[in-house]
């Protein structure tokens, strides 16, 4: 598995659901993970890996040590309450950019059991559900930002892959 780096159009597909008890992507939600401490990232979806299955894998370091592995995931409530969420993606390596987020999200997911799970996530872990999940269909984080901030960061993102200096707004 190797991780697609923008502007590769896997980055853009959709991926599909995951048939109820194909035990294959269980290996790969395994090699997610380890390439989601590898990485030192707290989610990963299993497109930027090449994987067009909805498939997430998510750890936000927090106690009691949690690493979720979802098969299917779906968000289905999302606050009213929004938020500033200061995101980076593995995708678009070393640059970060401020989104607006829903503050609390429900996710409805199976696990590797196939069994349905529900989990209530606020502040870091809803924020890091809704990029995980935006990936699925086909969305980046910076497909949030206003035209201008997305064509400052797409410059800067160039820049960077490059190798020039660049500075983030600070935002």
């Amino acid at each position: 598995m190797e991780l697609k780096i923008y502007p590769d159009p896997v980055l853009a597909q959709k991926c599909a659901d995951v048939e109820m008890g194909d035990v294959s992507v269980l290996s790969i939600l395994e090699e997610m993970s380890k390439k989601l401490y590898e990485w030192e990232g707290a989610g990963l979806a299993a497109k930027p890996l090449g994987v067009l299955k909805k498939l997430v894998v998510i750890d936000i370091r927090a106690e009691p040590a949690t690493l979720y592995k979802m098969i299917n995931p779906k968000i289905v409530w999302a606050s009213e309450e929004m938020m500033d969420s200061k995101e980076g993606c593995l995708s678009l390596p070393g640059l970060r950019d401020t989104v607006i987020r829903h503050e609390k999200v429900r996710v409805e997911y199976f696990d590797v059991n196939f069994e349905k799970q529900i989990i209530e996530g606020e502040e870091f872990l809803a924020c890091c559900l809704q990029h995980e999940i935006d990936h699925l269909s086909g969305k980046l984080y910076i497909d949030h930002l206003s035209r201008l901030k997305r064509s400052r960061f797409l410059s800067k993102f160039k820049k960077s892959q490059r190798g020039e200096e660049v500075e983030e707004d600070g935002e």
